[in-house]
């Protein structure tokens, strides 16, 4: 039978053609916090006593989803792309006017059947660098995958599918790449949303039940405060930046708070996708013309609508 056939997206594509590496891992590096560790418990992450924990790399558990099960269990696959086929099929019946039972066969028209064996994949996590409340963390899976394998192409499109459904997102690495190698990767993740979206950011970002109250108080006020500006989009950062959230205001103006820091907004006026991954020392110590910090003293709200007006806005 023919296999079925196997699209990977243009973005996998891309990044696969940016790579050297003969063997890749489908991992993501994602932010434990004290707010959203819960969402990360089935793979054995935790946050206690101030800090994020591991266990030993496992199976994911079946109740996990669709894909989790699918690794465990294996699965068929009806090929409704091809011609029904017909086939026999056979099962017990009572025999008439006695005891026991006999065979009984009849044909069928049915459409053919892939059989796919269970996957058995194991996931590790380990904690790459402590932040406060919270950790950044790699979760792997970590059977390689050899580019010149003929299956190549569906085992990739499998681990990715499996590693979203436990962690919401999945991305490609060399296989070789170390701990400290993972570390070292600033990967921002943006996602940009209509300025009506506002409550929909702040679940995002507070999607654990535990979340901090006070938190989400301060970061509810700070960004109804910049809703109240105008901005074309709302900007809510993913990944290790999940503690970024502000308003776009043009194609270049952005202005960027960070709970993790917490004392201050910026106004990044060109470039700031590649700015806001520099730490609050960098970018003080920079000076750069481009972006400006602004305290959260009273009457901050003002002066950042002063300077956005002051601005030209392409």
């Amino acid at each position: 039978m023919t296999p079925r056939p196997i699209k990977l997206s243009k973005a996998v594509r891309s990044r696969l053609d940016a790579m050297n590496a003969s063997k890749v891992v489908v991992a993501e590096v994602v932010t434990v916090t004290r707010d959203n560790s819960a969402t990360f418990a089935h793979l054995g992450i935790s946050f206690a006593n101030g800090s994020v924990t591991t266990s030993d790399p496992a199976i994911p558990p079946r109740a996990a989803g669709r894909w989790s099960a699918r690794n465990l269990d294996g699965w068929e696959d009806k090929r409704r792309d091809l011609a029904k086929e017909t086939r026999e099929i056979s099962h017990f019946a009572p025999s008439w006017r006695g005891s026991g039972s006999h065979l009984s066969s009849r044909t069928i028209e049915a459409f053919p059947v892939d059989y796919h064996p269970a996957r058995m994949h194991s996931v590790s996590a380990k904690v790459l660098e402590p932040l406060r409340d919270g950790a950044l963390v790699r979760i792997r899976i970590d059977q390689p995958l050899d580019r010149s394998d003929p299956e190549f192409d569906r085992d990739l499109q499998f681990n990715l599918r499996l590693l979203k459904e436990l962690v919401g997102s999945a991305s490609i690495f060399d296989a070789d790449l170390s701990d400290e190698d993972y570390a070292a990767i600033q990967r921002v993740d943006w996602e940009l949303l209509p300025p009506g979206k506002r409550d929909e950011v702040l679940a995002r970002m507070f999607t654990s039940k535990t979340s901090d109250p006070e938190r989400m108080r301060v970061a509810s006020e700070r960004l109804e405060a910049l809703t109240k500006l105008g901005p074309s989009e709302l900007i809510l950062g993913k990944g290790r930046f999940s503690n970024y959230f502000g308003g776009r205001f043009g194609s270049d103006l952005v202005a960027l708070e960070n709970l993790e820091y917490g004392n201050a907004l910026y106004l990044f006026e060109e470039d700031w996708e590649k700015l806001s991954q520099l730490s609050r020392s960098e970018l003080i110590r920079r000076r750069d013309p481009t972006v400006t910090r602004v305290p959260h003293v009273t009457g901050w709200q003002s002066l950042v609508c002063k300077m956005l007006r002051a601005t030209p806005r392409t």
